[in-house]
Parts: C-alpha cells; sequence; structure tokens
C-alpha cells in the first residue's frame, strides 16, 4: 500500500518530484528536542486562538474535600515484611540516551494582545519522522538537575538471596480501651478466645454426681407410702403409683436435658395414669395386656406427632428418643399393681438406697455392695421369693446411677434421684414374685 505522505513511495499532493535542494555551505543543526517536537514555542502557537486561564477553585467548588494521605506505616502493619533478592533494578534510560534539554523561556510577542499559556506539544506528522534508529545500549540515566544521586542499597540482612523471604509481623499491641485507629489502619482481628468448656460451669472431672442422702430419704419415704397403699387395696395404691409416675417422668426429661418440655411429661404421665386405668379396669388375668396394649398405643402415638413435627431431622430423633423411653420407664411402675410382695419389694429398694447413700468409712462402692446384701437379706427374712430381694436391690442402685449421670442439677436429684430407683425397681419386683416364684 502506498503511503500518501512518503515522498519515498511516490507519494505527495500532485505526485510532483520533489527537487533536490543545494546543500547549504554552513549547515546549522537548529536545537533538537529529545521526542522530536519543535522547539520555538512561540512560532508553533502563532496562528493559535489565546487560551483562557482556568479557575481550578471554581472547578472544584462541588467537589468532597480530600482526606489527608494515611500514614503508609500505620495501613501497612498488617502486612508481611517482603524480602527481595537480587540488585536494584536501574530506571529506565532517558530517550535515545540524550540528557533533558531545558526549555527557554517563553517571550511574549508584540503581535498579541494576551498571554498565551503554554500548549503541550503537538504530535510531529508522519513527514517529519526521520529515519528510524537504532536504541542505543541501555546505560543508566544521569541523574536530573538539582537531584542529588540516589546510592544503591547496601547489602544487608534485608536481602536474602536467592528467593523471597515473607515473614509474618508480630501482633501489633492492644490499642487502650476508647482509642479510635488511625484513618487508614486496618481493623484489628479479634483475638480466637478460648474453646469454652464442654461442660457446664467450667466443672472438670467426672461427670457422675452422686445424689446424696436426702433424695435417699425421699425414696425410703415414697416406698413407705408404696407399702402402705399396698396394705389398703388396689386402689389406694394406685394413687400413690400416679403420684410415682409424675415424678418420673418429670425428672426423666430434665434429665435428659430437655425441660421444660410440659407437653412431653404430660404425655408420659398420661400413658402411666391409662395404664394404671387400666389394669384396674381388668380382669384377674388381663393385667399384663392392659400394660403391654397401653404402652403400644402411646408409644405409636409418640411415633406419629414426632414424626410429622416441624423441627430438625436431628432434634427430631432426639425428642422421639426422649419422649418414647419416658412413656415406656412411666408405664412400667404400673407392674406394682400386678405384684404380690410390694411391702417387701419396696421395703428391699429403701434399704438398698439409703445405704449407697449413706457416708460411710471405707471405699466408694462399699456403700453399694452393703445395700445390695441388705436387700438381699430382707428378702430371705419375710419370707419373699429367693429373687426378690436381690431384684429389687439392683433395680435401686441402676435408677440412682442412671440419676446422678452427666452432672445433673438439684432438681435432678429431687426428681430422678428419688423416683427412679422405685421406676426401674417396679418391673423387677414384678418379675420376681409373678415369672421366677412360679
Amino acid at each position: 500500500m502506498t503511503d500518501m505522505t512518503n515522498p519515498n513511495q511516490g507519494g505527495g499532493y500532485g505526485n510532483w518530484p520533489q527537487q533536490p535542494h543545494p546543500p547549504h555551505p554552513h549547515p546549522q543543526q537548529p536545537p533538537q528536542h529529545p521526542y522530536g517536537y519543535p522547539v520555538d514555542d512561540e512560532a508553533a502557537t502563532t496562528l493559535l486562538p489565546p487560551v483562557p486561564a482556568f479557575d481550578d477553585e471554581a472547578a472544584t467548588t462541588l467537589l468532597p474535600p480530600v482526606p489527608p494521605l494515611a500514614d503508609d506505616a500505620a495501613a501497612t502493619a498488617l502486612l508481611p515484611p517482603v524480602r527481595v533478592s537480587g540488585a536494584m533494578p536501574v530506571a529506565p534510560p532517558q530517550h535515545l540516551g540524550q540528557p533533558p534539554v531545558q526549555q527557554p523561556p517563553m517571550q511574549r510577542s508584540p503581535v498579541q494582545q494576551r498571554p498565551v499559556q503554554p500548549q503541550p506539544p503537538q504530535q510531529p506528522s508522519r513527514a517529519r519522522h526521520a529515519a528510524p534508529v537504532p536504541p542505543p545500549a541501555p546505560q543508566q540515566a544521569a541523574p536530573a538537575a538539582g537531584m542529588p544521586p540516589v546510592p544503591p542499597p547496601a547489602a544487608g540482612p534485608g536481602f536474602d538471596p536467592p528467593t523471597m523471604t515473607l515473614k509474618r509481623p508480630d501482633a501489633p499491641a492492644a490499642a487502650p480501651y476508647g482509642s479510635a485507629p488511625p484513618y487508614g489502619a486496618l481493623p484489628a482481628q479479634p483475638v480466637p478466645a478460648a474453646a469454652p468448656s464442654a461442660v457446664p460451669g467450667g466443672r472438670t472431672g467426672s461427670p457422675i454426681i452422686d445424689p446424696g442422702l436426702q433424695p435417699a430419704l425421699i425414696t425410703a419415704g415414697a416406698a413407705a407410702l408404696l407399702a402402705g397403699g399396698a396394705a389398703l387395696g388396689q386402689v389406694a395404691l394406685a394413687l400413690v403409683v400416679a403420684l410415682l409416675q409424675l415424678l418420673t417422668a418429670a425428672g426423666w426429661f430434665r434429665l435428659n436435658g430437655m425441660w421444660p418440655a410440659r407437653q412431653g411429661i404430660l404425655l408420659a404421665a398420661l400413658a402411666g395414669f391409662t395404664a394404671d386405668a387400666a389394669v384396674l379396669l381388668a380382669d384377674s388375668n388381663g393385667g399384663v395386656a392392659a400394660v403391654v396394649g397401653t404402652l403400644g398405643g402411646f408409644f405409636l402415638l409418640v411415633l406419629v406427632l414426632q414424626t410429622f413435627r416441624p423441627s430438625d431431622p436431628k432434634e427430631r430423633f432426639y425428642a422421639l428418643t426422649v419422649l418414647g423411653s419416658a412413656t415406656v420407664v412411666t408405664a412400667l411402675c404400673t407392674t406394682l399393681l400386678l405384684a404380690e410382695w410390694v411391702p417387701a419389694g419396696v421395703g428391699a429398694v429403701a434399704l438398698a438406697t439409703l445405704l449407697a447413700a449413706a457416708p460411710l468409712p471405707g471405699p466408694k462402692q462399699l456403700g453399694p455392695v452393703l445395700g445390695l446384701v441388705a436387700a438381699v437379706l430382707l428378702g430371705f427374712l419375710v419370707g419373699a421369693p429367693v429373687a426378690l430381694g436381690a431384684l429389687a436391690g439392683l433395680g435401686a442402685l441402676v435408677g440412682r446411677r442412671v440419676a446422678a449421670y452427666d452432672f445433673p442439677s438439684r432438681f435432678v436429684h429431687m426428681t430422678a434421684g428419688v423416683a427412679l430407683p422405685l421406676a426401674v425397681a417396679a418391673p423387677l419386683i414384678w418379675m420376681a414374685t409373678d415369672l421366677l416364684a412360679g
């Protein structure tokens, strides 16, 4: 493609042949600008219109004030120090390796009426470009006039050849309370606190806490009420058993961490009351079927209620487990209405509970062992079946151990710690007097 402005390719306006000019006898080289621009600004801007002065204050009236520059040291306090290797990079050379040319001061032309502002250099036409000059070898540029030379950095501990090393800075000191961080500083990172203890209240050690002697005394009193109710008849015994069932449901829910859970407590207690009524209304051979049928019906009701409960699946499964077990434990207390040796059985429970809670000298296991032995001896003394004392004492110790699990509160000790020895021993007493005695 022919360039119309390049005379070497036959271009130009009209494609006129260019006449050679005779060389000047004394050629004078005009001062050249580093970038090839004309030096005489007055001649270059003669025909240009005057440029009005620009009011910076009026142009920036509506702009927001510029905040002061941030402190670089504060802004980069949390950044890791960078250690570089190798020599300091050299500044790029000036154009064509020539030092900057000092511009002569502008002089006002007598023809002009107004002062002319200095214009930015115009792009030269392609015709003014000379032949490409190969760039000289890279060399260090000369320092500008009035600027002191920058000495090369001294090799010291900051350089770590041959790779870059990043080092995490130390944590900044905590600012005093109420002081604001400097402008541009990064926000302080919160210090991670120590992991909270999984044990409530920060307690350590074994999670098993024995209920103590006071709940054991209340258990012995409840056993005496059951023995008196059994002596008076089935209805009186059913009333005392209903009180035991209500106490068992409340203690079981609180022991498993679900409190208040009033609906669950009422549902479990209702299952026990229904079982008591079914046994009282059944004939002499239908008591066991009444208890089993009540358990099956209420367990199915619990399953349906928890399945359609709008909650998290994990919480739903946990609630189903607690409510189902509470229903079973509460309803099984009704088996005391089916047992024959109720006073001997509840007496063995009271004796084993008291000896296990008594502050006896010696090892810790001495009290439970003595309680189990005393329950067996009581069964022999009253002429009860052989397995009655052993099963009643074993149920009392198991119920007391369950009530002592996982740092229970005082409320748990006064509910589950009182009722569970009797509730766990109730089906065992019925098994010892009816199933194993025959």
